[in-house]
């Protein structure tokens, strides 16, 4: 009669559901990755579109050419205005012959032919930096530049303007509440995860304590899969979120636009890390909370 051989399963220090809790790292800290990289564009985007905000500067008619390069000149030294990436300031002058173009291309009618003179004025139109951006900095500004020689009138869309800082505020406040929210919800997913995962390895590690192992002893495998598993886990997101970036990209041409591949990177190497520091930090909690236990209080 064959004889049968019964195999029993060794159980390792630290084996546990490894596939359980990376799953759960890795799709915590995607969505935390995803969030991050959506904040990123939106604050791109809210960027450019303060880059965008325009002050028109009406000068006297009679203003003389050298009035005129003084005026700009006095404007060119002001901290709020805004420098083009290519270090050029943003001011732009509009004499009375182009003034009367853009009216005829924007109204389809020339003035010209039933006046003689031409009734607009030369101006200069100026694009403000963004940390100027809001009503209050807007205000003081066209203040200042009322009171340079020369200048007739200063105006901006203060309504859309105030619509588009108000707008904005909301938004980051929103992004900022949803951002906290999220990562609070993901530490404690993982957290939990890596506790139930660590409830079938109690008793192992009771055995251990029983036959004089150190705490040290036992925490390092423990805590070195910890590790092993958040690196993992923070790699795949980061794969995951790379590829819905390009596809993203491929199909979303306006997209490219709010690209910043600097704070790309260093969102994607703080889902590295905190990868890594999430699952340490819960393994290293979970086996010390199984390690105070008494023996009644883990059945």
């Amino acid at each position: 009669m064959p004889s049968s051989k019964k195999t029993h399963r060794k159980k390792k220090v630290g084996n546990y559901p490894y596939f359980t809790v990376m799953f759960s790292i890795t799709l915590s800290l995607f969505v935390v990755g995803l969030f991050a990289l959506i904040f990123l564009h939106a604050h791109k985007l809210s960027k450019i579109i303060k880059e965008n905000i325009e002050i028109n500067i009406i000068l006297n008619s009679n203003i003389s050419p050298a009035e005129i390069d003084e005026v700009k000149q006095i404007i060119s030294t002001q901290p709020y205005l805004l420098n083009s990436y290519n270090d050029d300031k943003e001011i732009k002058f509009i004499s009375k012959e182009e003034a009367k173009k853009i009216f005829i291309k924007e109204y389809g009618e020339d003035f010209t032919k039933a006046l003689t003179d031409n009734p607009l004025y030369p101006s200069f139109v100026i694009k403000v930096n963004p940390a100027f951006s809001d009503s209050t900095h807007l205000k003081m500004i066209t203040q200042e530049l009322q009171k340079i020689d020369g200048v007739k009138e200063v105006y901006y869309r203060e309504d859309i303007i105030n619509k588009v800082n108000e707008n904005i505020k909301t938004l980051s406040l929103i992004f900022v509440g949803f951002s906290l929210i999220l990562i609070l919800a993901s530490v404690l997913l993982i957290n939990n995860t890596i506790k139930l995962a660590f409830y079938s390895q109690r008793f192992l590690i009771r055995s251990m304590q029983l036959v004089g192992a150190t705490k040290g002893f036992i925490q390092r495998p423990f805590l070195w899969h910890a590790i092993v598993q958040g690196f993992f886990s923070g790699v795949l997101s980061v794969i995951f979120l790379c590829a819905l970036l390009y596809y993203a990209y491929r199909e979303i041409k306006e997209l490219s636009v709010l690209k910043e591949y600097d704070s790309i990177i260093i969102v994607l190497g703080s889902l590295l890390i905190l990868g890594i520091v999430i699952g340490f930090l819960s393994s290293y909690s979970a086996v010390n909370r199984y390690l105070k236990m008494s023996l009644d209080e883990l059945y």
